[in-house]
């Protein structure tokens, strides 16, 4: 069979793929996904009972791609970037791979919080087992369990975790290469989920098996997801391209989130200018007998350049040193309890009136009190405020990440800490997000698995609209 025939048989867009070499032949497949739901008596849901869905995937070298109707998604380990192509449109956006096992990690901690509230109330049993929670996300709740265990059927292999039913293995199926058997259990994972163990069994089997089931619970009901694959070949090419395609261009209506992000995936670092020029305008306001003032410039510059607050005159540190409205930021700023923090919003608040509601240094700092106090679409409306005024100021982008994260945005978070780190890569506020990349390729290797990369990604992505971390999660 040709390559080309082999890609019409799988119905793959042999388009995305013009200048892939065919040296090294990984494998398609079209798969076929019927949901079923059983609800609990009295539940009431307006998902349907029966839902079908058909795809076309390819198992590349350090590549995947997914093909639903005009969708086509590639998950690119070696860069660790996924691809979202709208056929239609000839259009991409582009996201972080990190966001999926960020978003995983984040909605694990969110339901176990969930599930401890359920537990201290008495109300446990509306509570998903954490072995159905790990099944759904891909990621462990770092509970001890015990081993897979399987039951014979007819024609297939039920396998267990601690007496819950998680796969139902078809015994008919396909041999691959190990790595494309890896590369099987990832389509899975990120695609539908499935548990950490149930993934090592498909991975480690050297098989694509003709159909299976995976099994879920929820707190309305049972999920069994049935997967068949035909049209199996292994013609596929080694590489992809994105030649035929453009990044998705900016709608007239897009929201300010959207806007500023796709500004930021736009705009260079900043100059070496950037610091002696803001020093300049802060030194201008201490003759002028604005202490004040001066002091929020030279923080600006600190939020976009890194450049300390130092190398002050005597006569400047005395000037600071007697400025009441310092002494109350600064004091606000340090508060730790819910009351004091409120307090010190209070207080900003008040100096934004003084000094006018645009300086965007005060319009940050109620930001992050906001965010203190869970007031998360506060903190990002005043974030956006920021940069939409002051689109360099490299450190609030970790801020409005870290507000997009705690509203489940892990797409977008990604992609406004990549902006952030792109302009300013030094710039200490980036350390958390750092060591947060670090600590998924450590705790969560199994996501990335074929990536080679080892460095952080700090590439800019096109542009997105709000998507989540796996779209088809129970």
């Amino acid at each position: 069979m040709t390559l080309v025939s082999a890609l019409r048989r799988a119905s793959v867009a042999a388009i995305l793929f013009l200048g892939a070499s065919a040296a090294q032949a990984s494998v398609a497949f079209h798969i076929t996904v019927t949901t079923e739901r059983v609800n609990k008596p009295g539940v009431k849901t307006s998902l349907p009972a029966r839902t079908t869905q058909e795809s076309d995937v390819v198992l590349g070298e350090q590549y995947l791609s997914v093909r639903d109707g005009k969708a086509l998604s590639v998950l690119d380990f070696a860069t660790r970037r996924r691809h979202v192509i709208d056929m239609a449109a000839s259009t991409y956006d582009t996201y972080s791979l990190f966001d999926v096992a960020g978003f995983r990690v984040f909605e694990l901690r969110h339901r176990q919080g969930i599930a401890g509230m359920l537990k201290a109330g008495g109300l446990e049993q509306h509570a998903t087992l954490p072995v159905y929670e790990e099944q759904a996300l891909s990621v462990l709740d770092n509970k001890r369990r015990g081993a897979l265990l399987p039951q014979l059927l007819d024609g297939a292999v039920l396998w267990s975790l601690d007496k819950h039913p998680l796969l139902r293995l078809g015994i008919a199926g396909s041999p691959v290469s190990g790595d494309d058997a890896t590369a099987f259990a990832q389509y899975v994972r990120y695609s539908w989920g499935g548990h950490p163990l149930v993934l090592k069994l498909l991975a480690d089997g050297n098989r694509i098996p003709a159909d299976f089931t995976l099994h879920y619970e929820e707190v309305g009901g049972k999920v069994a997801r049935h997967f068949r694959i035909s049209a199996l070949t292994a013609g596929a090419p080694a590489t992809y391209s994105l030649a035929t395609y453009r990044p998705r261009p900016l709608a007239a209506a897009a929201p300010p989130l959207e806007r500023v992000l796709a500004q930021a995936a736009l705009l260079p670092p900043l100059s070496p200018q950037a610091h002696p020029a803001l020093r300049a305008e802060a030194e201008k306001l201490f003759a002028a007998e604005k202490p004040f003032e001066a002091f929020l410039t030279m923080l600006e510059d600190h939020f976009s350049t890194g450049a300390l607050v130092e190398k002050l005159s005597l006569q400047q540190q005395r000037a600071m040193q007697e400025c009441q409205p310092i002494h109350d930021l600064t004091r606000g700023l340090q508060a730790k309890d819910k009351e004091g923090i409120a307090d010190a919003l209070a207080t900003v608040q008040e100096l934004r009136k003084r000094t006018g509601l645009e300086q965007p240094v005060l319009a940050l700092f109620e930001g992050n009190l906001r965010a203190k106090l869970g007031q998360w679409p506060e903190a990002t409306a005043l974030y956006l405020q920021v940069l939409q005024a002051k689109p360099q100021m490299a450190a609030v982008y970790q801020d409005l990440g870290d507000a997009l994260l705690a509203q489940f945005d892990a797409p977008n978070a990604w992609r406004s800490w990549d902006a952030g780190r792109a302009m300013a890569p030094s710039l200490r506020q980036f350390r958390k997000v750092n060591d947060l990349e670090r600590s998924l390729l450590n705790d969560y290797p199994a996501f990335f698995a074929d990536a080679k990369a080892v460095q952080p990604s700090t590439s800019r992505p096109a542009s997105s609209t709000k998507t989540e971390g796996s779209t088809n999660l129970p």
